[in-house]
């Protein structure tokens, strides 16, 4: 523990005798270098030197912003911060990490002590992964779903969505009559806010838009917060251009379940970019929604091949449903997988009776593996059983590694239904 600057205020550090152990001790990464070449391209952040971190750096970072996320909750929260056994937990941690005996999320090695955690608290870069809904919302607050999936992609969260919100909205043609023009800031939330402002033009009928892209970095300049390289405003420009021509074509209409996976797609293109971001969705549809069941049909809609990869797509199943279409589209391309949302409601464990702990769930995360409600995110470690001499051992690196991942869920969002949620579940 040691006081900052800021008036009494602590921050929790390893001891530096305890690191000087490790910082010329070599790192097993394994598979014959892969795992090295993995490893600097993609979490070794880069110092304030212009050098990149060495292993024993990047575990000491994301250690430090762990317990340091733990502190900043127990003060907030009034409770007591034993320094003492913080920081025996903290180097059984960190010995745990530098040795593979598990790991955070690539999410928590990037972001974890980073600005991102330490300074902005944009604890969401934290976290996997997503679901959002876009049933239930009224034209005014139907933004809303597309908004957060950009602000969670470009944060590094992949999300998944479902179609239940479509027919529910009447896609409106925008004001041309006071067109307004808006000026982007450079930000994470500048670019998503352009798509609210295009998104409210069609879903209300505010008035039209259109956007000065002259304060967005050139293309190739880093990324001091988040890392990475700046892409440009091409993107973000393609974006609006295909929203829009999306939306164009379906005005006066109710807007469909193809329209929502097109948007949320595109959304996704847009987001890979520079060297850091990636993205990934997970798209529900009805089992008997036969546009959605031909999405990845790119004989039928040859015009989205250029953003149709962007998510999964599965459907609802149901016990007893006729499967013979939803089989002739997986024998074509694999899609759309399958999702028993009624187990998933009612199964908090398969080996357990039901107890409907899940019963407000409605999705997943793009992988599948985890139930999750609206606006929910979720976090996750990897163990790695076979790096341990017994189970004793390996319970013991199962408290750090749920340590660490219990101390993820205590960091706020920006998005007060998240939090909601969070709070109710922290799910790992």
């Amino acid at each position: 523990m040691q006081d900052t600057a800021n008036g009494g205020v602590h921050k929790f550090a390893l001891d530096s005798s305890f690191l000087g152990k490790y910082r010329d001790r070599p790192a097993n990464f394994g598979f014959n270098g892969l795992g090295e070449i993995v490893y600097r391209r993609s979490y070794s952040r880069l110092k304030d030197n212009g050098t990149g971190e060495e292993w024993w750096e990047t575990v000491e970072r994301v250690v430090n912003g762990c317990f340091n996320m733990q502190l900043r909750h127990l003060l907030e929260t009034g409770k007591e911060f034993d320094a003492r056994s913080a920081q025996c937990e903290a180097q059984k941690m960190y010995e745990k990490i530098f040795e593979f005996k598990f790991l955070p999320p690539g999410r928590g090695l990037w972001a974890m002590g980073t600005r991102l955690t330490e300074q902005k608290h944009l604890y969401a870069a934290l976290n996997n992964c997503a679901f959002v809904s876009t049933g239930n919302f009224a034209a005014e607050n139907f933004t809303k779903p597309f908004v957060f999936l950009m602000d969670m992609s470009m944060l590094g969260v992949g999300v998944g969505f479902d179609t239940k919100g479509a027919e529910s909205v009447i896609i409106k043609r925008p004001n041309s009559l006071d067109k307004i023009i808006i000026t982007i800031e450079d930000s994470r939330e500048g670019w998503v806010n352009s798509l609210k402002f295009i998104l409210h033009s069609y879903f209300i009928g505010t008035n039209e838009v259109s956007f000065d892209y002259s304060k967005i970095r050139p293309k190739g300049i880093l990324l001091k917060t988040f890392g990475g390289i700046s892409p440009g405003p091409s993107p973000l420009k393609e974006l609006h251009k295909g929203v829009q021509e999306v939306l164009n074509k379906n005005v006066d209409r109710p807007i469909t379940s193809r329209t929502i996976v097109d948007i949320m797609n595109m959304i996704g293109k847009c987001v890979v970019s520079g060297n850091i971001r990636r993205t990934a969705e997970i798209a529900f549809g009805e089992a008997d929604d036969t546009e959605f069941l031909g999405l990845k049909n790119y004989t039928l809609n040859p015009e989205r091949a250029p953003y149709g990869w962007a998510s999964n797509n599965s459907v609802f199943a149901k016990l007893g449903m006729d499967y013979s279409k939803i089989c002739e589209s997986i024998e074509y391309n694999g899609e759309p997988g399958l999702c028993w949302l009624d187990n998933m409601r009612a199964y908090s464990r398969f080996c357990d009776p039901p107890d409907y702990k899940d019963r407000r769930a409605d999705g997943g995360n793009p992988c599948l593996e985890q139930t999750l409600e609206p606006f929910e995110m979720c976090c996750l470690v990897e163990t790695f059983p076979f790096a341990h001499s017994s189970y004793k051992e390996f319970e013991d690196t199962l408290h750090s590694a749920f340590l660490y991942s219990k101390a993820v869920t205590l960091g706020l969002s920006h998005w007060e239904e998240t939090n909601e949620v969070i709070a109710r579940n922290r799910r790992i």
